[in-house]
């Protein structure tokens, strides 16, 4: 019986990393794309420090993963997965992960980069695209409303309420002169949100 030095301290360095790595109570999520730094910023920047990413290939402790990510997905991977195919190795997990009946969440889409150039019919397929990958479980990744915002105008009109409601805010909070306009306040009450003062 002959044993593979090598294979021997890679199996005990990999028990021990194991052991020495506290353990986390957080969920884990795959990204699914290689390992970058401005990815991981990307993502870590949209999710937030709740989850433990992993990602396409890394070996993962946890048995199953709470999200499945994708950075980007340009308009060619787009394309294919929306008729139900995936050229590459990670296109082919997505394809899979859709397959399982798993929720897979995109940042950006690429096609969106040519809104100002694209001819109407063609933009207008890739919205298409998407919206057929949303029937497959593909959705795109929608940051948690801020409970609270903050405005900096001296006029507070019913624009600024109405925004502030489109990015699911519960609160205004404006700067103590602020002028408050009575269609503000009243968008305010019809909308449930709250105008407070700063000190």
């Amino acid at each position: 019986m002959s044993i593979d030095i090598n294979e021997l301290v890679q199996s005990i360095a990999t028990e021990v990393l194991k052991q020495l790595k506290p353990e986390s109570n957080k969920a884990c999520a795959l990204v699914l794309a290689e390992r970058d730094c401005l990815v991981a910023e990307k993502v870590r920047n949209s999710f937030g420090d709740e989850y433990e990413y992993y990602f396409f290939g890394e070996e993962a402790p946890c048995a199953e993963f709470s999200r499945y990510i994708v950075p980007s997905l340009c308009v060619c991977e787009m394309s294919d997965l929306a008729v139900g195919k995936a050229h590459g190795k990670i296109m082919t997990e997505v394809l899979r992960q859709m397959l399982l009946g798993h929720t897979v969440e995109v940042l950006s889409f690429g096609y969106e980069e040519y809104s100002q150039t694209a001819p109407g019919p063609l933009y207008a397929l890739y919205q298409q695209h998407e919206k057929t990958l949303q029937g497959f479980g593909m959705k795109r990744f929608q940051p948690k409303a801020p409970e609270s915002l903050k405005v900096r105008e001296s006029l507070i009109t019913e624009k600024v309420v109405s925004g502030a409601a489109a990015q699911g805010a519960k609160e205004l909070v404006v700067l103590p002169a602020a002028m408050v306009t009575p269609l503000a306040e009243e968008a305010a009450k019809e909308l449930n949100i709250n105008i407070s003062k700063t000190l």
